[in-house]
């Protein structure tokens, strides 16, 4: 997780004030940046978002089609089975091919919640892989390249055990 005071922070800011669905003092809470995309999540006292923000020209900007996950703020009760990820969001960003269908391969940010004694979450497509931190209320950020429709292997490492997990948006 790299620095809230990330030039994409305050993108992600700004979009989120200029849309009107912050509903109060919105603050940064994790980043994740991976060569030319970052996932930013920020919260206020009623929600969290997760914006997928894009480097352009040296220049951190949102999408004009800005994807924007809301979750509670509230922390899930987290005695939940380890192979569930609760309020799970995932949102795929990339260029048109050139023929102006899907691309080939996109950045795919994953985010939500997992049970009480996970550690991190570790992500695979068959292009790359990510190992996420688990924050001290279970909520995870990763983000990783993909290919457009695969849908990522997810495990969530708990001490030594790793327990793949089971839900339905990525079966």
């Amino acid at each position: 997780m790299d620095g809230l005071d990330h030039s994409a922070t305050r993108s992600a800011l700004a979009s989120l004030h200029a849309g009107g669905r912050s509903g109060g003092a919105v603050e940064p809470y994790l980043v994740v940046v991976r060569e030319d995309v970052a996932a930013v999540a920020l919260r206020n006292a009623e929600s969290r978002y997760v914006v997928t923000v894009n480097e352009v020209d040296g220049q951190w900007e949102t999408p004009q089609m800005m994807t924007l996950g809301e979750l509670p703020r509230a922390a899930p009760d987290r005695d939940f089975r380890p192979s569930f990820i609760q309020c799970l969001e995932i949102t795929r960003t990339g260029p048109p091919s050139a023929d102006g269908g899907p691309p080939d391969s996109s950045w795919i940010t994953i985010s939500g919640f997992v049970a009480s004694g996970a550690r991190s979450i570790a992500i695979t497509s068959s292009l790359d892989d990510y190992v996420a931190d688990v924050a001290d209320d279970g909520f995870f950020l990763a983000v990783l390249r993909s290919p457009w429709r695969e849908k990522p292997s997810v495990v969530v490492v708990m001490g030594d055990r790793r327990i793949p997990c089971a839900h339905p948006s990525l079966a």
